[in-house]
Order: structure tokens, then sequence, then C-alpha cells
């Protein structure tokens, strides 16, 4: 059993350095990859809670994501072309099939970051994803919080991966080459087998 965590272990740090050596130069002032994710408090609107098919709304903050899983966010301009430079990973990532239990998917939409005009629409597609995709996190973000307190670039989108400790694993802003996804869904990958293995070591005594 040890032998298959230090393994795991020894995929982990090589990924992350794969990572650091892509990601280094262009990570934000705000998220560093090896650092906790600096916490982000989003209270209008906040996040969009399903119940009984009506959309309710709730603050969200970084500090209530649950422990035990790996966390997916993608914080994006609230435009169709902040999306289109997520969808790539993201198809991907559904294509995977992993298991639901070990990660969590957040959407964060820069509402404040919206064309003329178009925030009823926005709001109406967020809502209609909620219903569609009720186990996921989706926050809408009016004011831009998540742009200010992470230094993100406006008009644009950021992928960000962190652990069960909320240390960032991850973090790339625009369109991710193909290298880039790859490295994204192996570190994906192996959190989930960081959390299978410790969770087998805990439930097995003398291990």
């Amino acid at each position: 059993m040890r032998a298959r965590e230090a393994a795991v272990t020894g995929r982990f740090v090589c990924v992350m350095l794969l990572c650091a050596a892509m990601l280094g130069a262009r990570a934000g002032d705000g998220i560093a990859p090896g650092e906790a994710l600096p916490p982000l408090t989003v209270d209008d609107i906040g996040e969009l809670v399903l119940r009984d098919d009506e959309v309710e709304y709730s603050p969200w903050k970084t500090v209530g994501m649950a422990g035990g899983r790996v966390h997916v966010i993608q914080y994006m301009a609230a435009r169709m072309s902040a999306k289109a430079m997520n969808e790539p990973f993201t198809e991907r990532l559904k294509a995977a099939k992993l298991p639901l239990d070990r990660y969590h998917v957040t959407t964060i939409v820069n509402v404040d970051d919206a064309m003329f005009g178009t925030r009823g629409f926005v709001m109406a597609e967020l809502e209609s994803n909620k219903r569609r995709y009720f186990k996921s996190t989706i926050v809408a973000d009016a004011r831009g919080e998540g742009l200010r307190v992470w230094s993100l670039q406006p008009r644009s989108s950021a992928i960000i991966i962190v652990d069960p400790d909320h240390r960032v694993r991850f973090f790339r802003e625009g369109a991710l080459s193909e290298p880039e996804i790859g490295a994204a869904l192996d570190i994906v990958r192996d959190g989930i087998s960081r959390l299978a293995a410790s969770t087998d070591t805990t439930q097995a005594p003398g291990a």
C-alpha cells in the first residue's frame, strides 16, 4: 500500500514540475501554483442554488468549498469568447468520466464583464445551466470580485485546479494548449488517485 502511495506521489510531483515549467511565467499576481488559493467571497449576486426547480441566490466563499475533493474552478467573463476558451478542456474533463465524488467543478461568471445589454440573457443562461448541471457549482460575480482578488485579465477566462487543502496545483489564463490540457487532466487524475490512496490507507489498519 505504501509503495502504491509513493508511486502516486511521484507521478504527482512530475506533473507539478511540468506545470510549473509551462505556467510559472504566466501566473497572475493573485494566484501562484503551490500556494494557497487567495480567499474569495462573492455575495453579489452569488451562488445559484436550485430549490424545487426554482433558482435562488446565496453568498459564496472559497473557504466553503468541500474538503476531500479536487476542485476545478473556471472563472470567466460573461462573454461567448471567454466560454469558448475553456470548452476544449471542460469537454475533455467530462469525457474522462472521473468519479464525481472525488472532484468538483465550480464555474464563476463575471457578470460585470458582459457585453452591453446582455446581462439578462447571461443570467437566464446561468439559471438554465444550473438546472442542467445541478451537481456543479455556478456563481454569478456581479462586481468582478474574482478579477480583483485573483488579479485576472478582463474579457478572458482562467482554469484553476485546487487540491483538498485549497492549494493551487494548476493555473492558466486564456485558451489552453493541448499540452496544457493534458497536464491539467493529469493533475486532476493524480489528485483523485492521492485521495483514493489516502482512503485505502485509512481503511486498512497496519498497512
